[in-house]
């Protein structure tokens, strides 16, 4: 069919329900919809799945779609969104794409790889989210569809110096984003490394196995409909949540008990932001102290992540001394002479965590003389491991988790946000003494607590035990970077906190 704009193909499905028209529109855009579930996946199958979902949701509203929408800023939202519930509801699928996902991350610090948007993208989607809607549309045309300054201006209905301008903007934005996040590079790196990686293309066969699902009604996968149905319930809360913002409240009344989960969950934050501003951080005096006298070990095998800050690089910076060994150097190791031994995460690949699990009775020797024992789970949930006192980490991996104590000084970086990301925690903590400090819990997808403690802190003999089943990283645009030292802070200066 000759060329025609997104609407009027939309407008011609919805009135003769045209496979050609629905064809068009699909093979016009699943690149975009298969790349931003691929970099939300990092799974192949599940980013298939996720584009059929999509564009089945486009088939079902193509009526109600409003003539003025930029449809692919509102696929992108959509796909996003779906994307997002299908990683919320698919945890045991989670788990192996996350282990295939930090695959890719080492395969892309091979020599020769595109070191801005190895940066950049586990950011992306995260820093587009935070733009209002206009913003991203600009974006979306500009960068991910390659449209020329005329088309964006048609697009949106402006002026193309406006439009100019607009893209302009939004690029700055997505950079303040990023340097927020420790990722420095200028505007123009940035928009180079998006306009060349964000788009792939999608698999051969896709658009027909799409128009012939959504045309001929042919049968799909149950998982799929399932993914349609929660992606457009998500869908549902998110334009709810917007009407809430501008003052709507009475919709409220006649909303289900989800959204009331919402509210109060939004409530509940806004308190805890409250907390978080009254905490207290730790003493520079004491931390000065510290930095001068304490002696810190670290045992690591690998990397964490590839992750450019990590805690070395942030106990210098904070002015400690640190010495780095091995795992084959825990049993020869006299821990006593260190104020605190840090068990870094993503050690996996190598015998460490088994050789942890051997020495098990030296670090709760070391605990229970004074020492202090830091512990960052991520990567030991498959292993076992036992922690002083008889602790243990279940495996089970969480979208969400809520800061119980946000006031205290670790925390306070997150100002009583809870923890949202593809992998909030990697698991939770078993046997759990009855006295222990719990600073974060899961949570069930943004709704009701659930009380599996993932961050906590206890006492064992005379030394203590702070244990994350988290990450402290800020590559995936949680915001946890900030809590590392702060964390190595009030671990050194050991002026426990109390909950007032």
């Amino acid at each position: 069919m000759p060329d025609s704009d997104d609407n009027q193909l939309i407008a011609e499905y919805a009135r003769d329900n045209s496979e050609a028209a629905f064809t068009a529109l699909v093979t016009r855009h699943i690149n975009l919809v298969y790349s931003v579930a691929l970099r939300h996946t990092s799974n192949a199958h599940g980013a298939e799945e996720i584009t059929q979902a999509v564009f089945l949701i486009l088939a079902r509203k193509a009526k109600r779609l409003s003539p003025r929408a930029i449809l692919s800023g509102w696929l992108y939202q959509t796909t996003r969104l779906t994307a997002a519930n299908y990683l919320r509801t698919e945890t045991r699928r989670r788990q192996r794409e996350q282990e295939a996902y930090m695959q890719s991350r080492s395969d892309e610090t091979r020599p020769g790889a595109d070191e801005t948007w190895r940066q950049i993208a586990p950011l992306l989607d995260d820093a587009l989210a935070k733009l209002d809607a206009r913003d991203r549309d600009a974006i979306v045309l500009r960068f991910f569809e390659n449209k020329s300054g005329r088309e964006i201006a048609a697009a949106l209905r402006v002026e193309e110096p406006a439009a100019h301008k607009r893209v302009t903007r939004a690029v700055a934005k997505l950079r303040k984003f990023f340097v927020q996040r420790g990722v420095m590079f200028p505007a123009a790196a940035i928009v180079g490394a998006v306009s060349a990686n964000s788009v792939h293309a999608a698999p051969a066969g896709l658009v027909t196995t799409i128009s012939t699902t959504v045309i001929q009604g042919s049968a799909v996968a149950t998982s799929t409909l399932t993914l349609v149905k929660g992606a457009l319930k998500l869908m549902a809360w998110t334009k709810l949540k917007t009407t809430v913002v501008v003052g709507v409240v009475a919709v409220l009344a006649a909303t289900t008990s989800l959204v009331v989960v919402k509210v109060r969950l939004s409530a509940l934050t806004n308190a805890n932001v409250v907390r978080a501003k009254t905490g207290i951080p730790t003493d520079p005096t004491a931390l000065a102290q510290a930095t001068s006298h304490s002696k810190i070990l670290i045992f690591r095998n690998v990397r964490s992540w590839n992750r450019k800050l990590d805690f070395e690089e942030t106990l210098t910076n904070l002015g400690f001394r640190c010495d780095v060994k091995k795992s084959r150097d825990m049993g020869d190791t006299d821990l006593s002479s260190y104020d605190v031994v840090i068990i870094p995460g993503a050690q996996w690949g190598s015998d460490y965590y088994a050789r942890y699990a051997e020495h098990a009775a030296l670090f709760d020797s070391y605990v229970s003389n004074g020492g202090t024992l830091v512990l960052e789970l991520n990567g030991a949930e498959k292993s076992g491991i036992v922690l002083p006192h008889g602790v243990k980490m279940v495996s089970h991996g969480a979208v969400d988790n809520f800061l119980t104590l946000p006031e205290h000084p670790i925390l306070l970086p997150l100002d009583g946000r809870p923890i949202h990301a593809n992998w909030a925690s990697h698991g939770y903590l078993s046997g759990v003494p009855a006295d222990a400090t719990v600073l974060a819990v899961e949570m069930n997808c943004l709704g009701p607590v659930v009380k599996r403690p993932t961050f906590i802190e206890y006492n064992y003999g005379a030394g203590r035990v702070i244990a994350a089943c988290q990450c402290f990283h800020d590559q995936d645009g949680s915001g946890r970077g900030p809590m590392m030292p702060t964390l190595i802070a009030y671990a050194a200066v050991k002026q426990w906190f109390s909950p007032k």
